[in-house]
């Protein structure tokens, strides 16, 4: 009998291995072939489903130097930064500082239609605000004056100039005015700036010790440098690390971190662990499908497949996918130092999910 156990214990733990084994080789399979195919610069992965943990870095962090990608490397996390924001944004309505359905004319009175915008909207992308990096202002603003800085009041200045998508509560388009006004929100209502905000109720109380919202143009710590090539991956590429000064993305997307942080984060993010059950509640309330059905839009969370939730992230030089599944305690965090229209780091972070799936 104690024979017969011990053979069914060695054969459950060879199995075990094997598709540990084959999982790693399926993921193998297809990060190598994105590198393969493409000038991809580098690239890291990370997925963490229980027992089972892949993390690979693939690539350079400096082509000009050839210096490999790592997985300590930090990098610009782009909108990813959304979650944090409307996190704290959604501690405060925990707190009773604020309510969802407040009329935003409570914090911008002279806004317009600002009456029959709420907080909500704003956080689920249904307000109809103009968003202004898809200004020509802002585009021509980045191409001359990279190093520019950039104020909340400047992106309302120029947002406001355009009319709107379409009336409140209609329809979806996503815009990065909307997270800087929640940005501004959070200051008015705690008279201390955003930055001092998220580092005291998100960063500090996990541990982030890779998670910075910078000042300038610079990336501290052991980073990877950030890559533009236009339509399509052709060398040389154009080297955007310090070129652009992050605060015109501000609340919507200024934030710095590595993967170590990010998997911490994006765990807290999706088992709802910073706010209350109520607030987790309303923040997955899904106010837009997009791509088929296939995903999600809910007060700056997104979800993927079955129920991976999270966000994406695209910031010159860098893309990200970072998602994680209190169901399956899965975490798939997936990002490239490079921004591509026609290169997305979603399309692997996806196909890694299936695998993960058994598909």
């Amino acid at each position: 009998m104690k024979k017969l156990f011990l053979t069914i214990v060695i054969l459950f733990f060879s199995i075990s291995v094997v598709s540990a084994q084959t999982l790693t080789d399926k993921i193998d399979a297809v990060a190598d072939s994105v590198m393969a195919n493409t000038n991809l610069p580098g690239m890291i992965i990370s997925v963490v489903c229980g027992d089972f943990t892949y993390e690979k870095a693939r690539g350079y962090a400096d082509v000009m130097n050839q210096q490999p990608m790592t997985l300590g490397k930090t990098y610009r996390i782009g909108s990813v930064t959304k979650t944090f924001t409307i996190t704290a944004l959604l501690q405060l309505v925990d707190e009773g500082k604020l309510k969802l359905d407040d009329p935003i004319s409570k914090f911008f009175p002279d806004f317009p239609n600002g009456d029959n915008i709420t907080v909500r909207m704003l956080a689920n992308m249904t307000s109809g605000i103009y968003n202004f990096t898809e200004t020509e202002e802002f585009n021509d603003t980045l191409e001359n004056r990279p190093l520019k800085k950039w104020t909340e009041e400047d992106a309302l200045e120029l947002a406001i100039k355009y009319p709107p998508y379409f009336a409140p509560g209609t329809d979806f388009h996503y815009s990065n005015t909307n997270t800087i006004m929640i940005g501004m929100i959070i200051e008015k209502l705690t008279g201390n700036s955003l930055a001092d905000e998220i580092n005291k109720r998100i960063i500090a109380p996990l541990g982030l010790k890779n998670t910075v919202i910078p000042t300038n143009q610079y990336i501290p710590g052991d980073y990877s440098h950030g890559y533009n090539a236009g339509d399509s991956l052709v060398l040389p590429y154009d080297d955007n690390t310090t070129k652009y000064d992050p605060s015109w993305a501000g609340a919507a997307g200024d934030i710095i971190s590595n993967i170590e942080d990010i998997k911490v984060y994006i765990k807290a993010l999706g088992s709802g662990s910073m706010i209350s059950k109520e607030m987790q509640n309303e923040r997955l309330k899904w106010a837009a499908s997009l791509m088929g059905g296939q995903m999600g839009y809910g007060l700056g969370i997104f979800k993927v497949r079955d129920n991976y939730y999270g966000h994406n992230g695209g910031i010159p030089g860098f893309t990200n996918l970072s998602v994680y599944s209190p169901e399956k305690n899965c975490s798939v965090i997936v990002m490239y130092n490079v921004q591509i229209s026609n290169l997305s780091p979603d399309r692997l972070a996806l196909r890694i999910i299936d695998i993960m799936n058994g598909q």
